[in-house]
């Protein structure tokens, strides 16, 4: 492979991944492609030998940072509270939502060895209300974890083997 080939490669595949799991989205007719997961591909292709890109910090990173920005958005009673996203303004409750997503994020991840930057996006993407904080918020970043630390991990091992 040349190395105008190999240069190319990771940005074809981040591509591609978010191209089959924005397709998977369209025809399960949910959102299961949130921003965060387009950092958990960059890690996974741009920076494959890093221990954040592997399968574990990219699932169970992310899984945590979910779970810390559901329990963030409930205990900082913010699920009734608008989203950033939609009203351009923070209210006191998403802030606390994040402070404390936040912190749960990276001290699980700490203890489970499962260090994820994308993960600490997810957390906030939760916090923050751009998922809902309801089950089917769950299902949705459930499954678009599962698709992108399966789709994204061919990928990295496809970049890996080119080397």
């Amino acid at each position: 492979m040349s190395s105008l080939s190999k240069e190319l490669l990771p940005p074809l595949l981040i591509a591609v991944v978010l191209g089959i799991i924005g397709v998977i989205s369209i025809w399960v007719q949910a959102p299961l492609l949130i921003p965060s997961l387009g950092s958990a591909i960059f890690l996974q292709t741009l920076t494959p030998e890093e221990p954040s890109a592997r399968p574990w910090n990219t699932g169970v990173g992310q899984l945590v940072g979910a779970a810390a920005g559901f329990i963030g958005v409930f205990v900082a009673a913010a699920a009734s509270t608008p989203h950033f996203m939609a009203d351009d303004r923070l209210t006191f409750a998403r802030v606390a939502a994040a402070v404390i997503a936040v912190l749960l994020s990276a001290a699980g991840q700490r203890v489970l060895k499962a260090t994820s930057a994308a993960g600490g996006a997810t957390a906030l993407v939760v916090a923050l209300g751009a998922e809902t904080a309801t089950e089917a918020g769950a299902i949705r970043l459930f499954f678009g974890i599962l698709l992108v630390t399966a789709i994204g991990e061919a990928a990295r091992q496809l970049i890996l083997r080119s080397r």
